[in-house]
């Protein structure tokens, strides 16, 4: 196993990450399973079945059965090193089918037996004894999987063996299919390979076991497990109303995968206690140490912090008793998907012990599902603990229905943010900058073609993206990290592995659909470069009489005939034509200063749009403030110029306007702060509200 063709991976190498790959994720899923390792074509023999003239030459038990550990990766990186023995396949089967039964005696828990068998079939073997092997794994009950030979490529099926077996270590990543392995490693297969396939072929086929090539199994095993935990049922009553109450179990359906947290860590001396202690210091230059019963939580009022003691939290904290019960039933459509709330989704189902209650909630599911209601219930997890407010939605499939319990928000936990309209084409100062109806139709087509539901054209259940097989990233990279460093320790961290930084990119599917869209979008949307006129900077070291005086060039003078008397501000400054969004009061003040009564009936209203683009494009209440400002200069200047028709005016279609964009507190803020009108020494009937 240990030849290959110059510049391909030995069929050693290849197993050896394959078991590498199945070691790493037995020990970042915490798993209690119990892995033994034995090699065979070994020089030294070492298992109990070698006595005497028995046979079992040259296969070794590496490692006896026991929990997956840091060693054992170490000896499979480090210790397993190619040789020129040869040893019968069979005679290994033999060798771990004993240490495997005998290994597990008078053990509690094991739910099953499995052997995997990585070889390219390239050595000698006797099958006199493979009906009795058959024989002995089916009384034992033991599984067996083949990785290596691709025992379907002489059947011209293509299988891609997505089974969803026992211990997961076959599991298929999120990959477009499986990749075939090139056929013995860049040599062609001997005529004992060729036999030695049709044997495992056949032995595969008589206890029901499963086969993958390299080219399948190296990327299904390189994706790390999350840790399995033991689904552990939420008991508490449905209580619909006091009289009608039904048993129920709850089950965690999707919850959030995080990293574990590895307080007690000490790789260098295992046996060494390792202690925490935590002190408390004050902010001084001293750092002066305070006594743990001295200190009390705070809580921040303004600048004051008010303490907040556990006596105080115990005081103020809810009774509350455990329940889950009904407040109300409502529309599935009243309960917008964005308004789900917690890091996970449980799945409601009756206690399995009471059949009156799987009845009972039965028909309440189907009544729901019929009628396209849910349930909206008040849940405490425990006695004392929160109360959370929760829906429960009918799901009904062939197999089993059941209510999905999702955490809902109070009113008080609402926020209502209101975002300014998109450019529309009939507004004239929004039209330059309005999207066409050619750009509009190729985003709509981008969109569709980075659809994820949707597969070569077809709709499927999964489409490209099926999430039971998709892994997390964070704790992909995370694990690889944990193990190189352990394996390593004083070689820099590796790189990001292939099959994490492929399962990052979008589908290859999905860039082919979306290809010709992205060019069109790249002529569609034209991006130019725009030069900055530097000219337009003035120098302000010039004499005021235009003479250059100590040499200066006369393209450094000022412009527009500014002053040095007339100050900085005015000598940097371009001449103001409009109200703009930065400075709008000083721009306003700047456009009134110039005696003309036109003039300042346009100022006003560069002041009234540029009010209604503050107040529309506002992230809630934010810029408020500055278009209350921008109404209060507008109004001291309609009453010092003697034109109060004018504000007047402004306020009337700004009132309309507010309303129509549902802006309609920041009207409330007019009123409140008596703007809604504008009167001066002339008889004008003010405009009120």
């Amino acid at each position: 196993m240990s030849q290959a063709a110059p510049g391909t991976c030995s069929a050693l190498q290849t197993s050896l990450d394959a078991i590498n790959m199945i070691l790493q994720r037995k020990l970042f899923s915490e798993s209690k399973d119990e892995v033994a390792l034995v090699l065979f074509g070994t020089a030294d023999t070492a298992n109990d079945l070698a006595t005497g003239d028995s046979g079992y030459e040259n296969i070794c038990l590496a490692r006896p059965l026991g929990p997956v550990d840091w060693s054992v990766l170490k000896y499979v990186q480090n210790e397993v090193q190619p040789g020129t023995v040869s040893a019968d396949v069979l005679d290994a089967l033999v060798v771990a089918m004993d240490h495997l039964v005998n290994g597990i005696q008078g053990k509690k828990g094991f739910g099953g037996k499995r052997l995997i068998l990585l070889t390219d079939m390239g050595g000698e073997f006797d099958d006199d004894r493979q009906d009795d092997i058959v024989t002995s794994m089916k009384a034992q009950q033991i599984e067996l999987n083949v990785i290596g030979p691709d025992l379907d490529e002489n059947d011209g099926n293509d299988s891609d063996n997505d089974s969803e077996d026992g211990g997961g270590d076959a599991r298929p990543g999120p990959s477009n299919g499986h990749a075939r392995s090139q056929t013995n490693h860049g040599k062609p297969k001997s005529a004992q390979q060729k036999r030695g396939e049709a044997l495992l072929k056949e032995m595969v086929s008589q206890v029901d076991g499963e086969s993958y090539s390299f080219g399948q199994a190296l990327p299904m095993l390189s994706f790390f497990q999350s840790r399995q935990v033991k689904a552990v049922a939420w008991k508490c009553p449905l209580q619909i109303t006091p009289v009608l109450q039904i048993p129920i179990c709850g089950y965690a359906k999707v919850k959030e995968a995080k990293a574990k947290t590895f307080k007690n860590v000490y790789a260098k001396n295992v046996a060494a206690g390792v202690q925490r202690s935590r002190t408390h210091h004050l902010n001084d230059d001293a750092e002066t140490e305070v006594d743990q019963s001295d200190v009390v939580d705070g809580l921040r009022y303004g600048s004051t912090l008010v303490p907040f003691s556990a006596e105080d939290k115990e005081a103020m904290k809810m009774a509350s008793a455990k329940c889950l019960k009904v407040l109300g039933f409502t529309k599935t459509q009243n309960v917008p998907r964005h308004h789900l709330l917690g890091d996970s989704t449980m799945a409601v189902v009756a206690d399995k012990t009471d059949e009156s209650a799987k009845v009972a909630l039965s028909a309440f599911i189907q009544a729901l599902y019929e009628t396209d209601t849910v349930m909206i219930v008040r849940r405490v997890y425990s006695n004392n603990s929160s109360v959370k407010l929760g829906v429960l939605v009918p799901h009904i499939k062939a197999s089993y229905e059941c209510l999905f319990y999702n955490e809902i928000p109070f009113t008080e936990d609402l926020r209502r943010f209101c975002f300014g309209p998109l450019p529309l084409t009939d507004d004239p100062a929004s039209k330059k900058s309005a999207p066409s109806d050619e750009q509009l139709e190729l985003m709509d087509d981008l969109l569709e073609g980075m659809d994820l539901t949707v597969r070569d054209g077809d709709e499927d259940e999964s489409g490209a993206l099926n999430p039971k097989l998709m892994f997390n990233p964070y704790l992909q990279r995370l694990y690889q990290c944990l193990q190189h460093r352990a394996l390593n320790p004083d070689d820099p961290l590796p790189s990001l592995c292939p099959q994490v930084e492929a399962c990052l990119k979008p589908p290859q599917e999905v860039v082919t659909r979306c290809t010709q869209t992205v060019c069109k979008l790249e002529a569609a949307f034209r991006l130019e470069q725009v030069n900055k006129d530097k000219d337009k900077v003035a120098n302000v070291f010039v004499k005021d009489d235009g003479e250059q005086g100590s040499g200066e060039p006369v393209s450094k003078r000022p412009r527009m005939g500014h002053s040095l008397v007339t100050g900085l501000a005015d000598l940097v400054s371009d001449t103001v034509t409009q109200v703009g969004s930065a400075r709008p009061i000083e721009d306003f003040k700047a456009l009134i200063k110039r005696q003309d009564e036109d003039h300042f009936e346009e100022a006003c209203r560069m002041m009234h749009e540029r009010i209604v683009q503050l107040v529309t494009d506002s992230f809630g209440r934010q810029s408020y403030g500055k278009a209350l400002d921008c109404l209060k200069v507008a109004r001291e200047a309609a009453v010092k110029n003697s034109e109060p028709g004018v504000v007047n005016d402004i306020l009337r279609q700004l009132k309309t306007q507010l309303q129509a964009k549902g802006r309609t507190d920041f009207w409330e803020d007019i009123v409140e702060g008596r703007l809604c009108h504008t009167t001066c020494h002339r008889n004008v009937e003010p405009f009120r509200t």
